[in-house]
């Protein structure tokens, strides 16, 4: 099976705003790919993974999905 960037991206960000957990992913389905480490706290910082998956669904210009995890980062710097 090919790698899917997308299906990657979409993972990353339901787990980074808190749509799913990645437990009750695994529960859907036997692979869950994602940009970062979920078993490690995210530490929110410029250039982080938030940045990163922000910026690709800017680049595929899904702006609803960016101000989301724009918003979830903002969350996470304010816990």
């Amino acid at each position: 099976m090919a790698f899917d960037e997308h299906k990657c991206m979409i993972d990353s960000y339901k787990l980074l705003t808190g749509k799913e957990t990645y437990h009750q992913m695994l529960e859907h389905r036997e692979d869950v790919y994602v940009v970062f480490n979920p078993s490690i706290p995210i530490i929110p910082m410029e250039d982080d993974v938030y940045d990163n998956v922000r910026q690709y669904f800017e680049d595929i210009e899904d702006y609803e999905k960016c101000a989301e995890i724009h918003w979830a980062k903002c969350k996470a710097k304010n816990s």
